[in-house]
C-alpha cells in the first residue's frame, strides 16, 4: 500500500500538464476557427502568437491558414508579432511550402526583429531562399571554428536547436564529407552531434550514406564514418535504425542499411585476414579475401559474425586499438581452440563458416536446427562444423570443402554458392 500511494502521488505531478496540454488543444481549436472571420479581431496579440508557435507542429495549420494567419500580423502591425513568425520560420524550416511563405513575408519586415536577428538574417542569408543554406554551410565546414564561425554570424545554441538548425547541421556535415577530408569531417560531426542525448534523427545517417552508395570514399573517411553512426544508431544488423520520412522512405532507408552493412562485412573480412595471417602457419589467406571480397563488395553478404580464438583474439584487439575509429568492431570467443577462428557469413538462404588455418570451408542451409546462430558471444567448435551440408567436390559429395594450395577450392566453393542460392559471381 505504501508503494502504491507513492506511485498515486508521483502521478499526480503530471495531471495539470494533461489537463495544460488538452486546454491548448481546445485554444488552438478557437483560434483556428476564428481565424479568417469577423472574429478575428477579437482575438488577442497573445492567440496570434499562440497560433504561429504552432505553424509546423499543428496538423490543421496548412498552407491556407498559414496565409490567414500572416494576413493577420501585417493587419495588426505588430513587431511582437513578426518576432513570432520569424520563430515561427526557424522552427519550421524543414516544411518547404510554408518556408518559402514565411521567408516572403519576413524579408520586408526585417527592421520588426532585433538587432541581433537582423544581423543574423544578413549574414545567414535565412530570409533569400533556400540556396544560402548550402553557402553557408560550405563555409562551416571549411573554417577551423566552427563555434567561433557561428557567433561571428549570429547562430546562437537557440538557433542550433530549431528546425532550421538541424538543416544547417545536416548541410555542413554534407559539405564536410564532400571534402573527402577526415579531419573536416570529423570535425564537423563533433559539432553536429554536440548535446544531442539518444539517437540522432534518422536524416543524420542518410545525409553520411547517400553519398556512397556508388562511390567509395577514402579508407579513412569509411572508418570515420562507420564508427560514428554504429556508435550513435547501434550495428545495423542487430540494431533497429530508424525509418526515413518522407518520399520513398522504406527504399531510401533500405539503400543506407546496404551501404553501411557492406562496408561493415569488409572491415570484418579485412580484420580477419589480417589477424589470421599474424596467427597461422601457412600463407593462404591473400587468394581467401580475394574471393570473398567479391561477395562483400556486392552488397549480398547480409549477416556476419567474426569468432576468434584466444591467440587471435589478443592479435585482434592489438590491430583494434592501433585505430580509434575501430572501436565500433566486435567479435565473438571460440570455446576449446587456441588457435583457429571463423568467420561466420550468411549469402541469401545459405550460412558459410570459413575456417582458419587448415580449417574446411563449411555450409548450412539457413534456418535449420543444426545452422550457427548470429551474434553470440561464445561458440564452440562443435556447432561450427556439425551437421554442414553435403557439397560437390572432386571427390564426390562431401561435408565440406578443403582450402587446397592449388586454389581448386575456389571453383567448389563457387558452384556450392550458386546451386544452393542461384548467386553467380
Amino acid at each position: 500500500m505504501p508503494t502504491v500511494k507513492s506511485l498515486d502521488n508521483a502521478c499526480k505531478k503530471f495531471a495539470a500538464t494533461q489537463v495544460l496540454r488538452e486546454q491548448d488543444t481546445a485554444r488552438i481549436a478557437r483560434i483556428i476557427v476564428a481565424l479568417g472571420t469577423p472574429e478575428s479581431s477579437q482575438l488577442s496579440s497573445r492567440d496570434i502568437r499562440f497560433v504561429a508557435a504552432a505553424i509546423g507542429s499543428h496538423p490543421e495549420i496548412n498552407e491556407q491558414l498559414v496565409s490567414t494567419v500572416l494576413r493577420e500580423v501585417h493587419l495588426r502591425k505588430d513587431p511582437r508579432l513578426t518576432r513570432a513568425i520569424f520563430r515561427a520560420l526557424l522552427a519550421s524550416y524543414s516544411i518547404s511550402p510554408q518556408r518559402a511563405m514565411l521567408q516572403e513575408f519576413l524579408l520586408p519586415r526585417l527592421s520588426d526583429l532585433s538587432v541581433d536577428i537582423q544581423q543574423f538574417c544578413r549574414s545567414s542569408g535565412v530570409l533569400n531562399g533556400d540556396g544560402n543554406i548550402e553557402g553557408l554551410a560550405d563555409e562551416l565546414a571549411r573554417t577551423g571554428n566552427v563555434t567561433y564561425s557561428c557567433i561571428s554570424r549570429g547562430i546562437t545554441s537557440s538557433i542550433l536547436s530549431t528546425s532550421y538548425g538541424h538543416a544547417l547541421k545536416l548541410a555542413s556535415v554534407g559539405s564536410a564529407l564532400a571534402t573527402g577530408r577526415s579531419d573536416t569531417i570529423k570535425r564537423m560531426f563533433d559539432w553536429a552531434l554536440a548535446g544531442v542525448r539518444g539517437v540522432p534523427t534518422s536524416d543524420f545517417y542518410e545525409v553520411c550514406l547517400a553519398p556512397f552508395q556508388r562511390v567509395t570514399p577514402p579508407a579513412d573517411v569509411q572508418k570515420l564514418v562507420l564508427s560514428v553512426l554504429v556508435k550513435q544508431f547501434g550495428d545495423p544488423r542487430i540494431s533497429e535504425w530508424p525509418r526515413l520520412n518522407g518520399r520513398d522512405g522504406a527504399r531510401r532507408r533500405e539503400d543506407c542499411l546496404m551501404t553501411i552493412k557492406r562496408w561493415l562485412s569488409i572491415e570484418y573480412l579485412d580484420l580477419f585476414i589480417k589477424i589470421i595471417e599474424k596467427t597461422a602457419v601457412d600463407h593462404q589467406f591473400a587468394p581467401r579475401k580475394k574471393f570473398w571480397l567479391r561477395y562483400f563488395e556486392k552488397g549480398i553478404i547480409s549477416d556476419l559474425t567474426l569468432i576468434l580464438a584466444s591467440d587471435a583474439n589478443s592479435v585482434a584487439r592489438r590491430t583494434q586499438g592501433q585505430s580509434v575509429e575501430s572501436e565500433y568492431m566486435k567479435w565473438a570467443s571460440l570455446k576449446s581452440q587456441p588457435d583457429h577462428s571463423v568467420l561466420l557469413m550468411r549469402l541469401g538462404d545459405l550460412v558459410i563458416a570459413e575456417w582458419s588455418h587448415d580449417g574446411a570451408l563449411r555450409f548450412w542451409k539457413a534456418g535449420s536446427k543444426s545452422a550457427p546462430l548470429f551474434h553470440k558471444n561464445e561458440y564452440s567448435a562443435r556447432e561450427l562444423r556439425g551437421d554442414s551440408l553435403k557439397v560437390r567436390t572432386h571427390g564426390g559429395y562431401r561435408d565440406s570443402i578443403v582450402h587446397s594450395h592449388n586454389g581448386q577450392w575456389m571453383a567448389l566453393a563457387s558452384d556450392a554458392i550458386e546451386f544452393h542460392t542461384g548467386v553467380r559471381i
